[in-house]
């Protein structure tokens, strides 16, 4: 008796070990994955960044597939934009400071039309939501952040308060929700 009572729990346990083995990842990385952010200079003009050097992962539960979970790093000096100087001025001491924080991270857990976590940006951590949507098999978080909430407050008669974030990533076939999204990132 004692021994079936212990194949039994034995059983469970590795039945769970195969169900969490189950949950698919799908690796965080360019060329199919972006990341990048949009700002209003003067209030006006949207100046849109891209960043080349990132790593991470989603992870899913086939049995549940509306929630997930992600983890990403971001390598803050590959940002990319049109104008050399701008991004000079984006990666100093006034905005990113990328010599003093060289990386951004965000980790969170997806809900069916959003996803939320925590935002590391600039040595400072906040709890941040972004709207969740599926184009295809392109799954698109977008969301708005305070600079100054993260201590960015420089520069202010030229950028605006705040910063649109976007992460966009194309699933692989076996994870898309049916054909090819149109959906762009910003930048």
């Amino acid at each position: 008796m004692r021994l079936t009572g212990f194949i039994t729990a034995a059983s469970v346990c590795l039945a769970l070990q195969c169900a969490r083995a189950a949950d698919r990842q799908v690796p965080l990385s360019p060329p199919t994955r972006r990341i990048g952010y949009t700002v209003f200079a003067i209030g006006l003009l949207p100046v849109s960044a891209m960043f080349d050097r990132f790593q991470g992962v989603v992870t899913e539960d086939p049995a549940a597939p509306d929630a997930c979970r992600i983890q990403v790093t971001v390598d803050v000096a590959s940002m990319r934009m049109d104008d050399a100087d701008r991004r000079g001025q984006a990666l100093g001491p006034e905005m990113f400071d990328a010599a003093r924080y060289p990386t951004m991270h965000f980790s969170g857990s997806c809900a069916p039309q959003s996803v939320t976590g925590t935002l590391t940006l600039h040595g400072v951590s906040r709890a941040v939501t972004f709207a969740m949507r599926r184009d295809g098999s392109q799954v698109i978080c977008d969301g708005t952040v305070l600079r100054r909430d993260f201590g960015i407050v420089g520069m202010r008669d030229m950028v605006g308060p705040r910063v649109h974030i976007r992460l966009s990533v194309r699933l692989p076939p076996e994870l898309g929700a049916g054909s090819e999204g149109s959906a762009t990132p910003h930048g």
